[in-house]
């Protein structure tokens, strides 16, 4: 017999919590009195969930003063990035006094007193987002923007020690917004090893392997590559254990979902869902919120006593097929595609401004689509490279190849859709100027 597994704290939290929780919404934000019903009732755990329905971005944004279990209280959160939401609308998130209250009775009861920090940690905001109010003890909080002022302001902070003599020794930032300050601390001959950061955390997007391993080097520290969202204020940490990223304190109660048929899935590459918990958050309670991002699901780890995942990319930008799954995962494109010199790029707003070189941090130049025609499925990937694949056929072959490869590696469902010769990936390389827009965020 196999030994019981002993979750972690925040595993048990979350089916602890869950009943409270939604009867907290329940009496206090209509959206969810009129969508739950008496359904909610009948929810003792996670597994019981899917009993409930989902609540999408664009619904959260129409109906976000519903959500609301304050009233129209002055408004001090963050403001969520906008990513698959209507053009012009934004969904704000408020946090509440009471939240920071009870996250910080349960660090306590969980942590115990923790031991002062040997630096700082400094925590670099995207300002869209808002800057929250009440920077905890030891942490420094800066505003990112993409000016030259942002990036000397990280400079001049993890220069010197601040005013009790600490250095800052780690720093928690947007994986966009790192990729450009390393970038330009390499442009001006600045070795960012002199800071003497000792961990360097990520949040937004994932970085890929070629950045990851050149910020890695660069600052001599370790790179943690997290999940975040604006939305809630649980990150996850990725894990050196395991590899997949575990969320830490405040709990949420998380799903994997099919993205087609939304069935619960246990293994395998879906979207995540998530589920805020009370007391942690109580003014605008998410319940099952679907977050549009596919994941893949971990093993369980004995480290951090509970399953993780890995962000695989959006759903919007991957191609998904009923009765397959999923075929082609966005983030395995983009780690191909930044990670070769030969591929085009968006320009980075920080290229365009002339403070980073061209060509360093921009996106790749990528389009993908799912065609059906009479060979059966035909999911394409177009790649703009930094020449005209005609001028060196060679060299365009050998990438070509090497990026089917991985996405083949990447996806079962694809490799059985050419194994039952039901389709047939297609790679397309195109000439300078070809693809126009960007699919990704910076």
């Amino acid at each position: 017999m196999a030994p019981r597994r002993r979750p972690s704290p925040a595993a048990r939290l979350r089916d602890e919590r869950l009943p409270q929780t939604l009867a907290h919404a329940v009496a206090h934000a209509p959206h969810y009195r009129r969508t739950l019903g008496r359904a909610w009732k009948q929810v003792r755990g996670t597994e019981d969930l899917p009993r409930l329905p989902f609540l999408t971005k664009d619904e959260a944004i129409t109906h976000q003063r519903a959500l609301l279990t304050v009233g129209r209280a002055a408004f001090v959160g963050v403001v969520s990035s906008g990513t698959h939401a209507r053009e012009g609308r934004l969904l704000r998130v408020p946090r509440t006094g009471a939240e920071a209250d009870a996250l910080e009775a349960l660090e306590a009861q969980t942590y115990g007193a923790a031991p002062p920090l040997d630096g700082w940690v400094l925590e670099v905001r995207n300002v869209h987002h808002g800057l929250i109010e009440g920077a905890r003890a030891e942490r420094l909080v800066a505003p990112w923007t993409y000016t030259s002022q942002a990036l000397r302001l990280l400079e001049e902070l993890l220069s010197r020690p601040q005013g009790d003599g600490r250095r800052v020794k780690a720093m928690v930032l947007g994986a966009g917004a790192v990729t450009a300050f390393t970038a330009w601390l390499s442009s001006r001959d600045v070795d960012p090893a002199r800071f003497g950061l000792s961990v360097i955390g990520t949040n937004s997007f994932r970085l890929s392997p070629r950045w990851k391993t050149r910020v890695t080097a660069a600052f001599d520290a370790l790179v943690l590559d997290n999940y975040s969202l604006s939305e809630v204020p649980t990150p996850a940490l990725e894990c050196t254990a395991c590899g997949f990223n575990h969320w830490l304190l405040p709990p949420v109660a998380f799903e994997v979902v099919d993205p087609l048929d939304r069935a619960p899935l246990s293994r395998g590459v879906g979207v995540l869902v998530v589920t805020t918990l009370f007391p942690f958050v109580q003014a605008m309670p998410l319940i099952r919120y679907w977050t549009g991002d596919l994941v893949e699901l971990g093993p369980f780890c004995d480290e951090a006593r509970d399953v993780g995942f890995r962000f695989r990319g959006r759903l919007g930008q991957s191609l998904v097929a009923r009765g397959h799954g999923v075929l082609v995962a966005a983030q395995d494109v983009m780690d191909v595609v930044e990670s070769s010199p030969l591929t085009a790029r968006h320009p980075h707003p920080m290229e365009t401004l002339g403070l980073v070189p061209g060509g360093e941090c921009g996106a790749g130049k990528v389009e993908l689509s799912l065609t059906r025609g009479r060979g059966g499925l035909s999911p394409r990937v177009r790649v703009e490279l930094r020449f005209d694949p005609r001028l060196f056929p060679e060299e365009a072959e050998a990438f070509g190849q090497a990026l089917a490869s991985r996405l083949l590696a990447s996806a079962p469902a694809l490799r059985r859709l050419e194994r039952r010769r039901e389709g047939e990936l297609e790679v397309a390389l195109c000439a300078p100027g070809t693809l126009k827009e960007a699919w990704v965020k910076f």
